[in-house]
């Protein structure tokens, strides 16, 4: 067969594919292992971070205890979506985890807020495909800091509890600065934070008023 026939150039390509496809998939699936286990870190990791735990070493095991020993974790249903929240035992504060569609694709993280829901405590970045040096600076100790008893304005309409960027009181409670340069990612943050926060709320009362008719609450 001629090298230069469209059979020989199709087969050729067939077989090319064929054998890096099963390459990529056996490295893909001898990994797969690894990559649950650094994933799993990477998420306690988080979790320890944003609520501020004591951790005692650098092991998953340690982060994970760290877990265990202070937080509670329970999955609530709403609408049709299971949220996972967490709670510290000592100071009562809940987090959850958010996600939204940011400038360029998912983003996701942890926030907490006090017991009571008036004001964010953290919040922390899990994963996100935004452009690095502009909207991947999100996850910057600078930027999230700013998130530190920020007040919620649950008395403002959904999309202005929170406020990333300019606002009409420059000082308000409620207003955090935007990333230069990154605007359209502080806006998306900004729309889809406020709108989780909104859901999240609707999801723990309906949750409390459903145990409390069924049982008590392992976090009352």
């Amino acid at each position: 067969m001629k090298k230069t026939s469209p059979a020989y150039i199709l087969g050729f390509m067939i077989t090319i594919c064929a054998v890096f496809g099963t390459g990529i998939a056996s490295v893909h699936y001898a990994t797969l292992d690894m990559l649950i286990k650094n994933e799993k870190l990477h998420k306690n990791r988080t979790i320890c971070r944003v609520f501020n735990l004591s951790v005692a070493g650098a092991s998953a095991d340690a982060f994970q205890k760290a877990i265990e020993d202070n937080i509670t974790y329970e999955q609530i249903t709403y609408q049709g979506r299971t949220w996972d929240v967490y709670k510290r035992k000592d100071t009562g504060n809940i987090g959850f985890i958010f996600s939204g569609t940011g400038f360029w694709d998912r983003i996701s993280g942890i926030i907490v807020l006090s017991a009571d829901l008036s004001k964010v405590v953290n919040i922390q970045f899990l994963d996100h495909k935004e452009t690095p040096g502009l909207g991947a600076r999100i996850e910057e100790a600078w930027f999230t800091d700013q998130f530190k008893g920020v007040l919620i304005a649950w008395e403002q309409p959904v999309d202005k509890r929170i406020i990333v960027g300019p606002a009409p009181i420059p000082s308000a409670k409620n207003r955090v600065d935007a990333i230069t340069g990154a605007t359209q990612t502080s806006i998306a943050l900004m729309r889809f934070l406020n709108s989780e926060l909104e859901t999240f709320r609707k999801a723990i009362k309906e949750w409390k008023e459903k145990t409390m008719l069924e049982m008590p609450s392992p976090w009352e």
